[in-house]
């Protein structure tokens, strides 16, 4: 279940709204904070430039510096939440040391675009109305994308982050055609975690370990959505690495009814959620 395709048809649709609001005299708008000097970061927050680019989305990007600390991300946040200009706002991860992770929260719900705040999560819990992580999301849309049923499907979560599996949770429980599903989540708690994966309709594996879901703790008609990033060394590769999910693809493959790739899978989505939400906090606003 490659996620490509479907990154392609949401791009295609938001550069369609994008247009659509200009005619209107309204220019989507994403400011981006970037603090310290990350590598990572700084290559994402590139990439997104190009992508906000080739859909029209305008975009901001704040360097602050890490001797800024907190005080000058909180600046940068408060500075674009006050904005009308601006319409989604996206600070970069991981943060310099000495920032605190809910600096976030100084971002308006309307405007946080990757569901990063407490409000947002709040929201998300209580089936309110805000923006979801783009990660999770990703996970939804690939499932409906390759027209995966869900609802009243068992779905076994492995791995509770804030970012993925609590998320991802509580948009598969919510009662709507998308979802509706009955979810287990798995963690570092959960005794005898193959009975439960061996269970599985729907598998989505969000661990942060590589392969270390095999086929012998696979159900043999499961679809397998893996959310896996993980380096591994591989001399044979120019870089001296490469990418594998947290499942093993290779023998898992074989076995189940559908799974998804890595590279290539959920990854694929973010960016083009991201840019979906954007335009969505750019219509609301309008």
């Amino acid at each position: 279940m490659k996620g490509r395709p479907i990154a392609e048809r949401i791009r295609g649709d938001v550069a369609s709204r994008v247009e659509a609001l200009g005619r209107r005299g309204v220019r989507a708008r994403l400011g981006i904070i970037l603090a310290g000097d990350d590598a990572a970061s700084g290559i994402y927050t590139r990439s997104l430039e190009r992508a906000c680019e080739a859909v029209g989305i305008e975009v901001e990007v704040s360097a602050v510096p890490a001797a800024a600390g907190e005080a000058g991300v909180a600046g940068e946040i408060g500075r674009f939440a006050d904005d009308p200009a601006t319409h989604g706002i996206l600070v970069q991860q991981p943060l310099p040391a000495g920032v605190s992770a809910r600096v976030v929260d100084g971002i308006p719900a309307s405007k946080d675009v990757d569901g990063a705040t407490t409000e947002s999560m709040g929201l998300l819990v209580s089936g309110g109305e805000g923006f979801a992580p783009c990660t999770p999301l990703g996970v939804i849309e690939i499932l409906k994308g390759w027209e995966v049923p869900v609802a009243g499907r068992d779905v076994v979560i492995v791995g509770r982050s804030a970012v993925v599996g609590r998320p991802l949770a509580n948009l598969l429980v919510r009662k709507s055609e998308a979802a509706n599903a009955t979810v287990t989540v798995c963690h570092t708690g959960t005794r005898n975690l193959s009975a439960h994966t061996r269970r599985a309709e729907i598998l989505v594996a969000a661990m942060g370990s590589p392969r270390a879901i095999g086929a012998d703790m696979l159900g043999g008609e499961a679809v397998v959505v893996d959310v896996g990033v993980n380096r591994i060394e591989d001399p044979d590769s120019e870089r001296g690495y490469r990418v594998v999910g947290d499942v093993d693809f290779e023998s898992a493959s074989g076995k189940v009814a559908a799974i998804t790739p890595v590279p290539g899978g959920v990854g694929s989505l973010t960016t083009a959620l991201l840019l979906r939400n954007t335009v969505e906090a750019a219509e609301g606003a309008a």
